[in-house]
């Protein structure tokens, strides 16, 4: 087993938006992003000296020992991918420990940067407060307040900010905060969040309280009746009253003085033999403040996932706004501005056919061949049927170039990288083992036979003169 090191460092994740929905439709084309994704953060992170710790799938995990150099490098990765071919991507950076080996990686650094980036935006790059502490300087870099958020086995809230430097995606809301969603959820809880509590406080038992109420209200049973013992706490005023009515000093010093014995007793117990005696039958402090704490947790969890599912829905709302502006746009003959939202609506759902075709219309209106060839093979990979292409007439321009012939040829697709369009020369198949045949003629006269052959071709020789020839070589 490798040495494990321990390390400060910019913590880096990034993750392809939908991979997994774009992988059920179409694997040519979502193993072509994820190349381009590993091609672009491996040159980029070597070019910002970071270091790879892990690819997983779709995602990524490096580390770099500048926060500068982690921000400055997202940003250039975020602005590459948006280019066309354009790869949907979330990062998100933490400053923390890292404790990692050959065989694996783990630490609170790692969890929060992880969680950073699920919270993030497509296109876009968050950070957490450490790492915004570090480059709130920094004359290039800019961000702003996303929020602060409970995110999940992470004791305390974590600020987050998002980078907002030119190119790179920012939300257009500040995001709920975990407190906002805590009022929230115990708004809803209401009387039933109230009513545990007070159960809580009736039935166990405090020492310090029982301390307290032993001297001098112990005079009047007050402690007794506190700890469930009614009998007991009568007697105490009882005795009390009939010292006075009798005259006998000895019922009227006796409350007292047992009030604080009683308290003396109190006070020298200890904890748990104060729970044991009068917390027989409920959890004890210490029990329920684990309760309380596991609660907390759970509340927390709970609070993330509320805070997840409104981000999706946010972001669903998102694409839905840009895809119908893209297509009023586009109705409208406005093929620029239309681009714009169809780009946007893009970015946050990479896997819908129709906005990847829009695109392609656009493209063609602008009579620019690569990207609308682009978008037509993203349309047809999730499912836009080809015959639409013949029918639509913004694409007559397309249709009309020679790449696109190609790219019919291609069954609608585009070929991988360094497939060749051009007609493939003949496999070679593998010919078994030579086995000599001693009455084949000699090599010699394969190779003369060979030159007549190709002087018959060229018109040198009639085909009655190669005969000829051919049967002088035979009789040699």
């Amino acid at each position: 087993m490798s040495k494990r090191q321990r390390r400060l460092a910019a913590i880096m994740f990034t993750d392809i938006v939908g991979y997994s929905a774009m992988m059920q439709k179409d694997e040519v084309i979502t193993s072509r992003l994820r190349n381009r994704h590993r091609e672009v953060f491996t040159r980029l992170t070597e070019q910002y000296d970071g270091e790879i710790l892990q690819y997983y799938g779709d995602g990524t995990l490096s580390i770099f020992y500048s926060t500068a150099a982690a921000v400055e490098c997202a940003v250039d990765i975020q602005r590459e991918l948006k280019q066309d071919p354009k790869v949907p991507l979330r990062i998100g950076i933490h400053t923390g420990d890292i404790t990692f080996s050959d065989e694996d990686v783990f630490g609170d650094g790692v969890n929060i940067a992880s969680r950073v980036e699920s919270l993030c935006v497509p296109g876009g790059i968050f950070v957490t407060g450490k790492v915004y502490d570090d480059i709130k300087n920094h004359p290039t870099i800019r961000a702003t307040s996303v929020g602060d958020f409970g995110l999940k086995n992470i004791k305390d809230n974590t600020a987050i900010y998002a980078i907002s430097n030119p190119g790179i995606t920012v939300p257009t809301r500040r995001l709920e905060s975990t407190s906002t969603r805590k009022d929230d959820s115990n708004k809803r809880r209401g009387r039933k969040f109230n009513k545990k509590k007070a159960n809580l406080s009736t039935v166990a038992k405090s020492k310090a309280t029982a301390t307290k109420l032993a001297f001098p209200f112990g005079l009047f049973g007050v402690h007794r009746f506190y700890l469930g013992q009614k009998l007991l706490g009568i007697l105490y005023p009882l005795f009390f009253i009939m010292g006075i009515a009798e005259g006998e000093a000895l019922f009227i010093c006796a409350p007292p003085i047992i009030s604080f014995l009683d308290m003396l007793l109190f006070k020298s117990m200890s904890d748990e033999e104060f729970d044991a005696k009068y917390n027989k039958n409920v959890p004890s402090v210490a029990s329920s403040r684990e309760m309380n704490h596991d609660s907390g947790e759970e509340e927390n969890e709970q609070v993330q996932k509320e805070q997840l599912s409104s981000q999706k829905s946010y972001l669903k709302a998102q694409f839905v706004r840009h895809k119908r502006a893209g297509e009023n746009y586009l109705n409208e003959y406005d093929y620029a501005t239309a681009i714009e939202e169809f780009v946007k609506a893009n970015e946050l759902k990479y896997d819908d056919a129709p906005v990847h075709f829009y695109l392609a219309r656009c493209y063609s209106m602008a009579e620019d061949t690569k990207n609308a060839l682009i978008h037509l093979d993203a349309a047809i990979a999730f499912g836009i049927p080809p015959r639409q292409i013949n029918a639509t007439d913004d694409l007559a321009f397309i249709r009309m170039q020679p790449e696109f012939k190609a790219f019919a040829a291609s069954n609608y697709r585009i070929e991988a990288e360094g497939q060749s369009r051009k007609i493939k020369k003949p496999i070679k198949k593998e010919m078994p083992p030579k086995v000599v045949d001693m009455d084949a003629p000699p090599p010699d006269f394969l190779e003369k036979l060979q030159k007549l052959s190709e002087l018959r071709e060229k018109g040198y020789l009639t085909e009655e003169e190669f005969v000829q020839q051919k049967e002088k070589l035979r009789l040699k």
